[in-house]
């Protein structure tokens, strides 16, 4: 049903397969399409935006098209033929407090018109105080329930069955619900209630929202996040292992007037240009847009905010294709101070963090760019220099000694030959910390861009990074060459005179040629060349 195809941390690309014999490739993003209405329809989604799934409301249709949709189907009434989700109706429980329909006459709906993920009826939390959440979670359950007993009784599932979570901002009530559901052994996941919080810009309580879901249920089925509808938080929420999302905002925020970029939203009237080069913005200006009829405009600037949900939803799919996504989270983290307020809760999560660490990719088609502080808490950054310590340098040393090279340093294979074959090589001044010469040019040292103010503003951290490999690794001596420009030379007289603390003898050098005057101290020349250690 589900196959993971590429990983970066806890975000994923993956084949969903129903049982149908459609299909449709995570991360997924799924327009919410109103069966009646079809303001855009799904069928120039699929033509215009290549969309692959939508997902529609099974109450609705229950309540106005019933017996079109058991003749036809869900996709026949859509006029769709790729991946159909089917919602229950628990947007019109939060709306209205109820809904004319059973849990079972949802289930055979869905099953009968050939739904391709169903979904149970439930009973949103939304913002709820702790009570009602409890209400709303235990009132789910038992649907859930009722629900599987009407299955188990029809026989064979036309439907793939997604059980939503509920328990709003309470967080252990949304693992109680997720680990029951877990043991209900559903085909996957739905978060739901985040609506409100997005809506609010409460992205820190909502990351956590998502992440106590994702733990409860594990990792092995997709997780779906109900209401995600704006291109802002897409890496976010893929970062943190959601593998589908759905919304209406598209059409809702352009009957507001608001357009929508992939790092917020601009009120139409403020609008001086049209910052977007897609078909429809490619095709007229501000001034035309604002003047337009009203019904023209909302559907105009519907199909813009289409064409960027799906953009950002390729970027993100790129970005983990090239093990940038937690890069590409970073810089989305700029565009807001909510957005930026929600990742630093991510990155000071540490059972997050040390699972990212797990999940970390060890190889990577391009660069990687990293900016300030914040970047050195990556989950790449914290496993790079975890795996230096614990599998290159622990023990390394054994008391012998470590010639320390600039990390600007080019070192030729001519050079490295003349040195003494029983000194360690080792470059200093990295975000890393020490690189031995042998891994200099492996992922991801040697492909990892930065600034240089980057050692300057972090010199304590990466300094105590540098020392902590250094001791661990137990070398007796070290030749420290200095750096030939001034980049890295407060960092290498800091580095000389913290080792001279520690007790280690320290010769710095002015070039390698200063290392003959030292020849006595190496013995018998320096052994063969295998015993370079590297």
């Amino acid at each position: 049903m589900f196959e993971i195809i590429a990983e970066d941390h806890l975000g994923r690309i993956g084949r969903l397969r129903t049982a149908s014999g459609r299909a449709a490739e995570t991360p997924l993003f799924l327009p919410v399409i109103n069966p009646v209405a079809q303001d855009i329809p799904a069928s120039w989604m699929k033509e215009n935006l290549g969309a692959e799934a939508v997902i529609t409301n099974a109450y609705i249709i229950l309540r106005r098209l019933r017996d079109d949709a058991l003749r036809r189907g869900v996709h026949g009434i859509l006029n769709f033929d790729g991946v159909v989700m089917t919602d229950s109706g628990g947007y019109q429980v939060l709306e209205y407090g109820w809904v004319e329909a059973s849990p079972e006459e949802i289930a055979e709906l869905q099953e009968e018109m050939r739904s391709d993920i169903a979904v149970p009826l439930d009973v949103p939390t939304g913002l709820s105080g702790r009570e009602k959440a409890r209400e709303s979670v235990e009132m789910t359950l038992r649907n859930l329930e009722a629900t599987l007993e009407f299955l188990a009784r029809r026989g064979a599932r036309r439907c793939l069955w997604a059980a939503p979570i509920q328990g709003g901002i309470h967080l252990d009530l949304i693992s109680y619900c997720a680990g029951r559901e877990k043991e209900m052994n559903f085909d996957l996941y739905a978060l739901g209630s985040p609506t409100p919080l997005m809506e609010g810009y409460k992205f820190d309580k909502l990351f956590r929202m998502i992440c106590a879901a994702r733990f409860a249920v594990g990792f092995g089925k997709p997780l779906h996040l109900f209401g995600a509808g704006h291109p802002m938080i897409f890496p976010f929420i893929v970062a943190l292992g959601v593998d589908m999302f759905d919304s209406a905002s598209y059409y809702l925020y352009a009957r507001d007037g608001r357009y929508m970029t992939e790092t917020g939203t601009i009120r139409v009237e403020k609008l001086d240009y049209l910052p977007c080069c897609c078909p429809v913005c490619s095709r007229i200006d501000a001034a035309t847009l604002k003047q337009m009829p009203r019904s023209e405009r909302v559907r105009a600037i519907a199909m813009h905010n289409l064409y960027v949900c799906f953009e950002e939803v390729k970027r993100v799919k790129q970005a983990i294709r090239d093990g940038r996504l937690m890069e590409l989270i970073e810089q989305r983290a700029r565009s807001h101070p909510s957005l930026y307020q929600g990742f630093i809760e991510i990155m000071r999560d540490e059972d997050l963090v040390k699972l990212m660490e797990e999940n970390a990719p060890i190889s990577g088609r391009r660069g990687i760019n990293l900016y300030d502080e914040m970047s050195l808490g990556r989950p790449l950054v914290r496993v790079a220099r975890r795996r230096l310590l614990e599998n290159c340098l622990a023990g390394r040393g054994s008391g012998g000694e470590a010639l320390l090279l600039p990390e600007t340093f080019k070192l030729s294979l001519e050079k490295a030959l003349k040195l003494p074959k029983n000194l360690d090589i080792l470059f200093y001044g990295s975000p890393y910390g020490l690189i031995p010469l042998g891994l200099r040019y492996t992922y991801p040292f040697s492909q990892t861009n930065y600034p240089r103010a980057l050692l300057d503003s972090n010199l304590e951290e990466l300094l105590a990074e540098a020392l902590k490999q250094f001791m661990a690794a137990g070398y007796k001596r070290a030749y420290i060459l200095k750096p030939e420009t001034r980049t890295l030379k407060k960092f290498e007289e800091e580095l000389a005179k913290k080792l001279r603390d520690l007790g280690v003898a320290v010769e710095e050098l002015g070039d390698l040629g200063e290392l003959m005057s030292y020849a006595g101290g190496w013995g018998s020349a320096a052994g063969d060349e295998s015993s370079r250690n590297v």
